[in-house]
């Protein structure tokens, strides 16, 4: 099997969304308390866990950038769905609070729609 099929196969795991235009996307941009780093992370993968599963977000990434700041990329059906508070996240208060904690500067969300998409191209 060539490694172009390989590629084909891998993406098409990844791209589990079909129609991504009007799609709404944030990014996150969080600068951490290095002594609370591990903290951060391990709550900000269960509580997106959770708002994948609860809420209906199409999931995100979590990136470091080379000063150390955190960026995380969140995909939405729409803007709706983003701004809903309902239903609430179960369990969720200890990882929020230790979210919260970890966080020493959360810099302004970025909004937008998807206009054009190859992360996924099939």
């Amino acid at each position: 099997m060539g490694s172009a099929h390989f590629r084909a196969e891998e993406k098409a795991r990844h791209c589990i969304v079909p129609n991504t235009i009007g799609m709404f996307t944030v990014i996150y941009r969080w600068r951490v308390k290095p002594e609370m780093d591990s903290e951060f992370r391990r709550t900000w993968h269960v509580r997106t866990e959770r708002i994948y599963a609860v809420r209906q977000s199409y999931g995100s990434r979590l990136h470091r950038e080379p000063d150390g700041t955190y960026c995380a990329i969140a995909l939405w059906p729409s803007r709706e769905a983003w701004e809903a508070i309902e239903p609430p996240l179960p369990d969720d208060d200890v990882d929020a609070s230790t979210f919260s904690a970890s966080i020493a500067e959360m810099l302004p969300a970025l909004t937008m729609e998807t206009v054009d998409d190859l992360w996924c191209k099939q």
